[in-house]
């Protein structure tokens, strides 16, 4: 896609990485081993689309809950799966707890921006939670070493009918998303919420702290999407309308669930190219949430959430296939040195 002149390639992971200003790269793979079949997905790619010069990968245990038995044994076996994957490359796997602080994961971004495989760097997010990514792609986008970045996320079979996750802490920053340390700060005229599949207390505390009419919440739809997602998307949005009345179809903002650069431009229209003051609220899917997180980056704005202290053990099952290989997406980032947003 081409906005304003700037190239912002993106589709299928195959596709993206045999593109010739990328092709011939070895990468970085950074990612995540999770009870979900598909945290595989994209090291599964290397051996189809592009060429892998070292595995990182994190681990991360939830919160102690009713399902811990269950959920340890989904991530053993995928972190068996994995270790066979990676036998014959560099790798190196990284235990972290869900709630960890993030120090000491940017102390590791950091290491990896600048050591022998800086280059070129995948950021495969389909299995990481927002407070990990979010601050991931911030340290990598702001790495000067990094000349590629490419962000993925990969597509399961089927998601659980179930609640995806549980037991979320307070409305808080995302980490290294919070207020500005330097400047004044701009007045809150945009609230920019992700819809998802589960609102936890977000319409609380959007009740609470953004019930202004000189705020305008704006709510970003996953359309076209998957019928069973979009059901519950709705449902979502139900539950913001009853203490929040989006009083403007302009409110409700119908993008892509796959689009990054769409929303990303959506975003820009809201904030006027970010010039009024924004908060973003990422509950949508992952797509949407990397749009979230690289605008949030270029407006210095803040990001909220309502961190789960557990998921689902089955939160997602199967891998989809297109083609014989792993089904997903893929967003050029950096290429060449130069940021696409």
């Amino acid at each position: 896609m081409v906005i304003n002149g700037a190239l912002r390639p993106w589709g299928k992971p195959k596709w993206l990485l045999q593109m010739d200003a990328l092709r011939a790269e070895k990468w970085l793979l950074i990612g995540a081993i999770s009870t979900q079949d598909r945290c595989l997905s994209m090291l599964r790619h290397s051996a189809h689309s592009f060429t892998l010069g070292h595995a990182a990968f994190l681990e991360i245990v939830d919160e102690q809950s009713k399902f811990r038995v269950q959920s340890d044994a989904r991530r053993k076996a995928n972190r068996l799966l994995w270790q066979a994957d990676v036998a014959s490359y560099s790798h190196e796997l990284l235990e972290f707890e869900l709630l960890d602080p993030v120090r000491r994961l940017q102390k590791q971004v950091g290491q990896w921006a600048t050591g022998e495989h800086k280059k070129s760097v995948i950021l495969d997010v389909t299995c990481l939670p927002e407070r990990f990514f979010f601050p991931m792609i911030r340290w990598l986008v702001d790495s000067v070493d990094v000349e590629n970045l490419i962000v993925t996320c990969m597509s399961p079979e089927r998601y659980t009918e179930e609640d995806l996750a549980y037991d979320p802490d307070d409305w808080a920053h995302i980490q290294t998303f919070g207020p500005a340390s330097e400047g004044p700060e701009k007045p809150v005229k945009r609230v920019v919420v992700g819809a998802g599949f589960l609102p936890f207390s977000l319409p609380d505390w959007l009740k609470k702290d953004y019930n202004e009419s000189s705020i305008q919440v704006s709510v970003l739809f996953p359309f076209p999407a998957a019928p069973a997602n979009i059901k519950r998307s709705w449902e979502f949005v139900r539950q913001i309308e009853l203490g929040l009345k989006l009083t403007d179809e302009r409110q409700l903002a119908r993008v892509g669930a796959n689009d990054v650069s769409g929303c990303f431009d959506r975003i820009d229209c809201i904030t006027r190219n970010g010039s009024i003051g924004t908060v973003f609220a990422p509950y949508g899917p992952k797509a949407h949430s990397i749009a979230m997180c690289l605008q949030a980056i270029k407006m210095n704005a803040q990001v909220f959430y309502t961190q789960p202290t557990f998921y689902h053990p089955e939160y997602t099952t199967g891998i989809k296939l297109e083609d014989g290989v792993p089904a997903g997406f893929a967003y050029a980032v950096r290429v060449n040195k130069r940021m696409l947003y």
